[in-house]
């Protein structure tokens, strides 16, 4: 069913505190990302129970709303119900340490370039493809004016990166586009390159250099295809621009202070913090080389098997420079394009087992559309969020077989030449070049295929469907019981025992100890109505759950919210912690005891965290139900108000 957009806009809303708490929004191919005066006024629960919502996640002063492929769609209603434009900022003050603010500013500068750099990476790769073939040359013209078209976006990436720069930070675009342009201006690259006729070229510190002033060294290099030169001049530049400012009269301020800018930012840029920036991204690309060339399997295995974590937490946009980087100096990319790869077929490998094997027509529905979305479009978040992360041990296949994939390809040499759109099995053709052209093609290939046979066997063979519905619970204790009735016994011998059974006096114990209320005043209709059973609810005092007697546990579940029991003489007893707390997944629970243990009266069968269950907003009230009643002749709680532990709660007869 698709998404009503003004109907979750409008939830997203009042959930995040309203149009006055958002200081900025603005969203990525899969997330609504949100800026929040004060994250405090956020509803995390209240947003994740919102159809179509996967996940919240705090990033880098991000608050991060998983919406999945549909979110660009729902920005457009977003936007205009808030009454507020794309990345408009209320001056809300950065939140996080400064690596978060700092990877925050970075994925915030990318995040809106992506259209951009997915597009004309995509051309670049069609270009490659073709050439491979022998269906176009490189001397082409068609070839040329695409391919000047592709690949103006990573030449010019210093202006484009400025663009977003003066936004993020609320300065002159204009001003910022100027430094990142100086820096691709073709005399300056010549003249840092030596090429220019009658420039005496000299060295600094053994690099070589030309001189600004006649002796202030200007360090050879190149800038275009860069980021982080542009990057590190981000705190010259706004300083520059407000000191401009002051200092500038108003009778002239209109062409002093962009002057002033100029000349404060061009020297800073070309004799300090730009050659700084190329020498650290030389720096890191010969680590990032020297890693790959010692341990290449390992390097590839264990960033494949650990990029959906790093996903999680918004990292793999801070590390797309590093990637625009490596391949602008070594002509190849394995940290971002190839785990990435491995990262993101897995996780729909692992969803189409989830698919295949759960008997949730709606859960199936999920995982395909998932899975195909992961595989196809390289889009993970409705996979991990949705599907494996939701079930958990989907994720553990994914992460196992993206793992094994990252270490063939490792070993295999495999490596990403052009930038593409997001790592899938449709980008496999940016692995095209080196030596042996299509030899990437083919372990690629192969490399898929693990990613998406192996988490699609494990997550088959863990995955199981969770209990949905307290109802199942009854149906599979009575099941249960039935499984373990003594075949062997006579008609005559099973019907004295039903008569023993009948006049016999059973005396149930409080599981929990706390406030006892009848049934009928449980606010849950299936409970309240008594349709399950007869008994009694109590609102406990803390999360211990202790047998009432002497039984044989005969269900558990995953969410382990709930126990079912099965006394000697055929008494069938549910225990159901809270309400509708199966959606919790299990988290504020832990079972002391497994199916099939023999227990005995006191003996601790469950702990619940009640702050965590109150704090989802769901009620603790504990319902100890007789599941089997209409085989016995009287069920009767006790009429005090409080209960210990221990106490006498419950005498059947």
């Amino acid at each position: 069913m698709a998404l009503n957009y003004e109907e979750t806009s409008k939830k997203i809303l009042e959930a995040v505190g309203g149009e006055k708490n958002i200081a900025s929004a603005t969203h990525c191919m899969t997330r609504l990302r949100l800026v929040l005066n004060d994250e405090s006024k956020a509803q995390d629960d209240k947003v994740q129970s919102i159809k179509g919502v996967k996940s919240v996640i705090k990033q880098g002063g991000q608050y991060q709303i998983v919406i999945g492929n549909e979110v660009s769609n729902l920005f457009k209603t977003f936007e205009k119900m808030g009454n507020f434009g794309e990345g408009e900022s209320k001056a809300a003050k950065p939140a996080g340490n400064i690596f978060q603010r700092m990877f925050g500013f970075v994925a915030g500068c990318m995040t809106p370039m992506l259209p951009a750099m997915l597009g004309t990476g995509m051309v670049k790769v069609l270009l490659t493809l073709l050439t491979t073939m022998g269906v176009m040359s490189a001397s082409n013209p068609t070839y040329i004016i695409f391919f000047s078209m592709a690949d103006s976006f990573f030449y010019f990436l210093p202006v484009f990166i400025s663009v977003q720069i003066a936004k993020k930070t609320k300065h002159s675009m204009s001003l910022f586009m100027v430094v990142g342009a100086m820096m691709c201006y073709p005399d300056l690259i010549t003249l840092l390159g030596g090429g220019m006729e009658g420039i005496t070229m000299g060295t600094f510190l053994g690099m070589s250099c030309t001189y600004l002033f006649g002796f202030i060294p200007v360090i050879s290099t190149t800038y275009t295809s860069s980021l982080l030169p542009i990057m590190l001049m981000t705190p010259v530049m706004c300083w520059a621009e407000d000191f401009a400012d002051r200092v500038s009269p108003n009778l002239v301020k209109a062409f002093l202070k962009p002057m002033i800018f100029c000349l404060i930012c061009t020297p800073i840029a070309l004799c300090v913090l730009g050659p700084l920036g190329g020498v650290i991204g030389n720096v890191l690309s010969v680590g990032v080389s020297a890693l790959y060339n010692a341990a290449p399997w390992l390097t590839v295995g264990v960033l494949s098997a650990a990029m959906p974590f790093i996903v999680m937490t918004g990292m793999h946009y801070a590390l797309i420079p590093l990637c625009t980087n490596n391949l602008a100096v070594l002509g190849y990319d394995v940290i971002l394009m190839v785990t990435m790869f491995c990262s993101n077929i897995a996780q729909g490998g692992a969803s189409f087992g989830v698919a295949m094997k759960t008997k949730n027509e709606e859960t199936r529905s999920e995982g395909i559309a998932c899975g195909i979305s992961a595989v196809v479009a390289g889009i993970t978040e409705p996979a991990m969020y949705g599907i494996n992360l939701r079930f958990m041990k989907p994720m553990i296949a994914a992460v196992i077989g993206a793992g094994i994939s990252g270490l063939v390809l490792g070993i295999t040499g495999v490596k990403g030449y052009t930038m593409g759109g997001s790592p899938s099995l449709l980008t496999i053709v940016t692995f095209i070049g080196g030596d042996k052209p299509m030899n990437g093609i083919i372990f690629g290939a192969i490399g898929a295929v693990i990613s998406v046979v192996v988490p699609f066997i494990l997550s088959y063979m863990m995955y199981k469907d969770p209990v949905e519905d307290v109802s199942e619970v009854v149906t599979a204790s009575k099941e249960n019981a039935a499984a373990e009735a003594d075949v062997s016994d006579t008609a005559e011998e099973a019907d004295a025992k039903a008569a023993e059974a009948l006049v016999a006096k059973v005396e149930l114990a409080a599981p929990m100890t706390g406030k006892v209320i009848p049934l009928s005043e449980v606010p849950d209709e299936v409970f309240s109505s008594g349709c399950l059973g007869e008994g009694v609810a109590i609102i406990p005092e803390d999360g211990n759950v202790y047998a009432p007697c002497d039984a044989k546990v005969t269900t558990t579940m995953d969410s382990k919210h709930a126990v079912g029991l099965t006394t000697k003489s055929g008494v069938e007893l549910l225990i159901h912690v809270g309400l509708d707390t199966v959606s919790l997944e299990g988290k504020p629970f832990e079972y002391m005891v497994r199916e099939g243990d023999e227990v005995k009266k006191g003996q601790l069968l469950l702990t619940a965290d009640l702050k965590a269950i109150e704090a989802a907003g769901l009620k603790t009230h504990t319902p100890v139900i007789v599941t089997n009643a209409d085989d016995f002749v009287s069920i009767k709680g006790i009429e005090a108000d409080i209960v210990k532990n221990g106490d006498k709660l419950i005498t059947i007869v």
